[in-house]
């Protein structure tokens, strides 16, 4: 009775902690409805502490941009990118740090794929600085520091192959035995994730992107290069462990094949052979002649968003029983069981034996909904003299862990119109939630880990000041965080669209739809001839039949109050 009020008091306190995405959620909404100096202005108040630099830094940049203040932009963006250098691996006293605060105390330091895309959102300030530049010196000289970010992105990218091994390194040890061995007994203890498949190793679309700008500055070869890079990642697993659309493979080909044709490189027919579908070949076959290239970006709505599941763990039998709390809405709730169930559950033949062996009958029935960990008599030694094993045998200890909300976006599909002409769907050409969820699964073992440590730890420190056990069994549980930071307005992922056309103005419309409503975005351009133009547009799911939430309203009202007084 005592330790099922003790597990409600502490699930009550832990309900109260917003995780980082709701502390956000004002902020979510101007960007989506556009109001990015009020988005600004909310962000620097969110993470004004010093352990979240980085992250103010990488947001107000991306707000920036989408304001079209480039140079302000590009000032934040190259301070994030030499302190993403800095704090670029986990500090053994960060993980202290967390026995005396929680996760989210701890400094901010990223990820590598969140690097990449430094170096991509500071690539098209570049574009974008090009675009307008008044004198042709001015212009080669801010694409000269597009190509520096360039080469920044793939040296970062280069150093991550080197130490993990390419997609084809990953295929040739799928055909080893030892693979084969090691899903045998995955599969026997009941692992449904492989984490060495969900590895990052490279990123398809900086390459794809890179080649752009090669094009852009009339670099065929460099632009060759990377495009065949893309191509040949997109090819040997890339779009296949992100699902991606499988025609980007097909078009990343295709571009390097222009490359080469345009360089007066036979081996063009080799790659429209062997890689190209009919249509794709009609069109190389011809001219480009007086046209302009058109590369339509969309970045689509935000990043699924991190929350945390919380555990309760016990000691009984001599076992370690770990099982979820899901807290939240009814949907929060299944998802948090699923994802204990995914990666921590016991389900194989090995956990069956295991209770089977402690008479644990009714704990066959209730599997799928615990972890069970034999404790080995160093482990219990270690326990015992921590003074935890009677608190954690009674009363058990709370633990959060992060994970991600990984949803399907209501953005499905999207179109290009120009001067009313449908010009075809957008195609997938990366997936920035996809990599998040795959370096979520691939931690989440290590932050189990790493919570139980830090937990035992915390209570450990609070009885040896004197406080008794249960006290302190609270105190830790309802203090317990998960780090849920994230870089919040990184795209949920990012389509593309090129055509050849004439020089003159055009009227391009990007019609998504979002499920139930779609969501128009025109904009003018001037094309001309032999240049490649650049369009990124940035699309939110807000249905324009629904009203403008309260919040960013009274911001809109507050603005047209100061244009009236002016």
């Amino acid at each position: 009775m005592a330790r099922f009020i003790l597990i409600c008091l502490v699930l009550m306190l832990a309900s109260g902690c917003a995780s980082h995405s709701n502390k956000m959620d004002d902020a979510k909404n101007f960007i989506r409805y556009g109001e990015y100096s009020a988005a600004a202005i909310e962000i620097d108040k969110q993470l004004d502490a010093d352990r979240n630099k980085l992250l103010r830094f990488v947001e107000l940049g991306v707000l920036s941009q989408l304001k079209g203040s480039y140079y302000e932009s590009l000032n934040y963006l190259e301070k994030a990118d030499k302190l993403a250098d800095e704090l670029y691996t986990i500090s053994f006293s960060d993980l202290a740090a967390r026995a005396t605060t929680n996760a989210a105390f701890t400094t901010y330091r990223g990820n590598i794929v969140e690097h990449i895309y430094i170096n991509y959102f500071k690539m098209l300030n570049y574009f974008y600085l090009a675009e307008i530049a008044i004198s042709h010196q001015e212009k080669k000289a801010l694409l000269d520091s597009a190509r520096v970010e360039a080469r920044r992105a793939m040296v970062l990218l280069d150093e991550n192959v080197f130490k993990l091994g390419n997609y084809d390194l990953a295929e040739y040890e799928k055909r080893t035995l030892l693979y084969k061995l090691q899903q045998v007994f995955l599969a026997i203890n009941g692992n449904v994730i492989y984490p060495k498949e969900l590895v990052f190793r490279d990123n398809a679309f900086s390459h794809y992107i890179i080649g752009t700008l090669f094009e852009k500055m009339d670099e065929k070869d460099a632009a060759r290069i990377s495009y065949e890079r893309a191509a040949k990642l997109y090819e040997s697993g890339y779009a296949k462990q992100y699902a991606l659309d499988n025609n980007i493979v097909t078009q990343a080909w295709f571009d390097a094949a222009r490359m080469l044709k345009a360089g007066g490189d036979n081996r063009w027919r080799k790659i429209a052979t062997e890689k190209l579908n009919e249509e794709q070949r009609k069109t190389l076959a011809l001219s480009s002649k007086n046209k302009g290239l058109l590369v339509i970006v969309q970045e689509a709505d935000m990043i699924a968003p991190r929350g945390e599941l919380n555990l309760w763990v016990l000691i009984q039998d001599n076992r370690l029983i770990i099982r979820p709390m899901p807290i939240g809405t009814p949907k929060e709730k299944a998802y948090q069981l699923a994802w204990f169930y995914y990666l921590y559950a016991d389900k194989g033949l090995l956990g069956v034996v295991e209770r089977i062996y402690s008479e644990d009958y009714m704990g066959l029935l209730t599997a799928n909904f615990e972890k069970i960990i034999p404790i080995p008599g160093v482990m219990r030694s270690t326990i015992e003299s921590l003074g935890l094993l009677e608190v954690m045998s009674t009363t058990g200890i709370r633990l959060s862990v992060p994970l991600l909300y990984y949803e399907d976006l209501p953005i499905k599909h999207s179109y290009l119109e120009i001067n009313g002409q449908n010009k075809g769907k957008l195609l997938l050409a990366d997936n920035i939630s996809g990599l998040a969820m795959a370096q979520h699964l691939i931690t989440a073992q290590s932050a189990l880990t790493n919570a139980m440590a830090i937990e035992a730890l915390r209570l450990s420190i609070c009885m040896q000041a004197g406080v008794p056990a249960q006290i302190c069994a609270l105190a830790a549980g309802s203090t317990s965080s998960a780090d849920t930071r994230a870089w919040l307005s990184l795209p949920y992922d990012i389509r593309t669209l090129r055509t050849y056309l004439p020089e003159g103005e055009y009227t391009l419309k990007l019609v998504s739809d979002a499920g139930g409503y779609q969501i128009e975005q025109t904009e003018y351009i001037e094309m001309k001839a032999g240049e490649v133009r650049l369009v990124r547009m940035r699309t939110f799911a807000v249905d324009p039949s629904q009203p403008v939430p309260e919040n960013v309203q009274k911001i809109r009202d507050a603005n047209k109050l100061v244009l009236m007084e002016k």
